[in-house]
Formats: structure tokens, C-alpha cells, sequence
């Protein structure tokens, strides 16, 4: 299912024709797992022929020369390509493909570059299921506090193709919002492998499979050999029930304060670093109730058959067995289970709002009296803002000559 194209290894055959592989996510399919094991392995990836495009030696980095199909344009992708050796495949990665390959403009422009240098153009992608999906984006976007809905909400914007607070342009296309249906988000692809193109779509971690060795096993490599392993610090890390719950406070707080994501630095971290400080250690977040999942399962089913008919040739229950399991999934959200308990998150959140204005706007007195607004808030976090403020008023009174 995973192998539509190997290749030949041999650089001394006459026929060999390189290979210009694109991995383009999708998003929250371990992308950045692949990339770094790539990285870790490029000495090995050369043995098999294959060169991988590596962000942190070599230039264009990926996701520019993504930014650069969005636009129209080639000067990047024809530098790099003049002067890739050609008894090489070449290897990109990264998930802002998946934007440009929605457009069917963009894809014929990739061809056409791709063939005018001799290389024989193959797109692999993930594919991920929905309920895991809406899931996994639901959290991902609230952590980065892109809104404050219910997962009610997430999911019923998500069937009727809406992404909110996510970039409606880029380059010169409309970013298309219909990610999770794969029959229509994808047409451009299934129309163009179809026509011929080599397009790879693999089941995401299905049956247990590593998606580093369902990438390399679907360019022809063998996924049995000395492959190196990185960190679990790869792995991207997602909040846990009470870091989903937070997360979704602060983000009302942030818009009733009407600050904007823009403003806020590195956000995808706070919840994160938060809950890691305070030592929460929750089960993962799972939203559905068994009427949510059965009107998502209902409302994809057709689609995803013809999906998986034009992908692989067999049904969406074959590609997708885990789908069982997540079927049989129990709901685990968090809830507060007293007012104490509440008022405390609610202290919590309110003193990281704090701390996101404080370094928005920054001033002298916030480096004194911050540090001990933090401890005190760790200690107990339901103090009031009243005696945190009286304190710090008193600590500077103190320090005047």
C-alpha cells in the first residue's frame, strides 16, 4: 500500500533517472520525528543514493522553497536543482507542502520544474484519520490560543470545512479549509496521479508502524538496517486534559484583553512549560462523546471510501484498522471538580496573563516584582491579586532612596 515507486540503486545504469522526492506532512502526521531522524541518517540516506535537502546545512530550506511555490515562483527551486548532482535522488521535507499541493497551478508548476532538470517528480503524504485528526488539530490550535471553542465547536466548524484563525492566503492561492475531508481537500493530487504523477499517500501509525520507515520503505529503502534514532524530544509534545482545559481559559482571557496572537512570543510553549513547572501529569485529551464520533464517522464515510479507492485501491476500513480502537476510545477531558479547585485554575490563568502583557509591555518594576509574583502563584496559586499587588507595591517603597 505504501510502495507505489523503489528505484534503482545503481548510478551506473544508463536508465537511471534521479528522483526528486517531496514530503510534504501532513500536519501532525510526526513530521518533525521524520525530519530529524533524516538529519541523523543523511550519511546513511547518501549510501541509497538519496540526498536529503537538510535544513540545518543547506539552503533553501524546505519550507522557503514551499513559500516560493505559493508565490509563483522559481529562482530557489532552479538554483537548487542546477546544482544537485545527478547521479543523486533529492529528498525535501517539510509539511508546508501540503498547502501548494492543494493547487492544482502549483503542482503543474513542481512538474514542470522537476522534469526540465531530469527528475521524476514523487509526492508522499500522510494521511491521518479524522477522529484522531480533529482531535490531535483541536489541541494544536488551542495551545497557540488560535480561539477558544468547545470541542463542540471545533468539531462542527471542522465538517463544515471551517479553520478558524489559521492564515486564509498564502503567497498568490487561498489556503483551502476543508483539511479533513482528504476526497476534496486532495483533488488536485488524486486529478494529477491519475495523469500520471507518482503520489504516495501512507496510512498515518497504523497497526503500530514507525512513519519514518513507511516513508523511506515507500522511496525504496529498505527500513532494515543500522537507521539512527533521535530524542523523545522530537516528538512533538501535546498538553494533557488540564493543559487543554487552561489552555482554553487564557485564550478567552487573551481575547477579552484583545491581545493578539501576533503579539504574544513563542505561545505554542506557555501551556506546555506550564503544565511541565507544575508537574501535571494527566491522560491525553480525547473530546468525543459517542454522538460526536458517530456524526463524525457518518458525515466523512462516503467521501473516505472514494478517497481511499483513487489512494490505494481498497476500502477506508482496510487502510485505516485502528480505527476501531478509536471508536471504542473513552472520552477524557478535565473538569474542576470543586469551586476551590476552579477558582485555583482560574488564579493560574489570570497570573499568566499577566506574564504574557508584562512581556508585551515591558517595564522595570515587573523584573523585580515578577519573580516573586511566580513563587507565590506556584505556592498558591488562589492568592489574590490584591496581595500580590499590595507586596509589590511595598517592595518598591522600600527601594526608593
Amino acid at each position: 500500500m505504501t510502495s507505489d515507486a523503489g528505484f534503482q540503486n545503481s548510478t551506473t545504469d544508463t536508465r537511471f533517472q534521479p528522483l526528486l522526492i517531496v514530503h510534504a506532512g501532513t500536519h501532525k502526521t510526526a513530521s518533525t520525528y521524520i525530519q530529524e531522524r533524516l538529519h541523523l541518517n543523511r550519511d546513511l540516506l547518501k549510501q541509497q543514493s538519496i540526498t536529503y535537502q537538510d535544513p540545518c546545512f543547506d539552503r533553501p530550506k524546505a519550507k522557503k522553497l514551499a513559500g516560493e511555490l505559493c508565490k509563483y515562483r522559481e529562482k530557489r527551486w532552479r538554483r537548487m536543482l542546477s546544482n544537485h548532482k545527478q547521479d543523486q535522488h533529492l529528498l525535501l521535507s517539510a509539511e508546508q507542502f501540503s498547502v501548494p499541493l492543494t493547487n492544482q497551478k502549483c503542482i503543474q508548476n513542481l512538474e514542470e520544474l522537476a522534469n526540465n532538470f531530469g527528475f521524476k517528480l514523487h509526492i508522499v503524504i500522510f494521511i491521518r484519520s479524522q477522529l484522531d485528526y480533529i482531535n490531535s488539530r483541536y489541541i494544536y490550535s488551542l495551545r497557540r490560543f488560535y480561539h477558544s471553542q468547545t470541542f463542540e465547536q471545533f468539531v462542527s466548524d471542522a465538517i463544515e470545512g471551517e479553520m478558524h484563525s489559521e492564515w486564509q492566503q498564502r503567497g498568490r492561492i487561498a489556503r483551502r479549509q476543508d483539511v479533513f475531508n482528504f476526497w476534496t481537500y486532495f483533488q488536485p493530487l488524486l486529478e494529477a496521479k491519475k495523469s500520471g504523477l507518482t503520489v504516495t499517500f501512507i496510512p498515518f501509525k497504523q497497526n503500530g508502524s514507525d512513519p519514518f520507515h513507511d516513508l523511506i520503505t515507500t522511496i525504496g529503502v529498505s527500513p532494515n538496517q543500522a537507521w539512527r534514532h533521535c530524542t523523545s524530544r522530537h516528538f512533538n509534545r501535546s498538553p494533557g486534559t488540564r493543559g487543554v482545559w487552561m489552555a482554553r481559559l487564557l485564550s478567552q482571557k487573551l481575547t477579552e484583553q484583545k491581545i493578539t496572537i501576533k503579539s504574544i512570543d513563542n505561545s505554542s510553549q506557555i501551556i506546555l512549560r506550564e503544565e511541565q513547572q507544575r508537574r501535571w501529569k494527566d491522560p491525553a485529551f480525547w473530546g468525543y462523546s459517542r454522538r460526536l464520533k458517530n456524526q463524525v464517522i457518518k458525515y466523512f464515510k462516503n467521501d473516505n471510501d472514494k478517497f481511499a479507492k483513487a489512494a490505494w485501491g481498497t476500502s477506508w476500513a482496510t487502510a485505516f484498522p485502528d480505527d476501531i480502537k478509536l471508536i471504542q476510545r473513552k472520552k477524557q477531558i478535565y473538569q474542576p471538580q470543586s469551586i476551590e479547585e476552579e477558582e485555583t485554575m482560574h488564579a493560574i490563568a489570570t497570573h499568566l496573563l499577566r506574564r504574557i502583557r508584562h512581556k508585551i509591555n515591558p517595564n522595570f518594576s515587573y523584573r523585580i516584582a515578577d519573580p516573586l509574583e511566580r513563587i507565590a502563584n506556584f505556592l498558591s496559586p488562589s492568592i489574590s491579586l490584591r496581595t500580590i499587588r499590595y507586596a509589590k507595591t511595598r517592595l518598591l517603597q522600600l527601594g526608593k532612596p
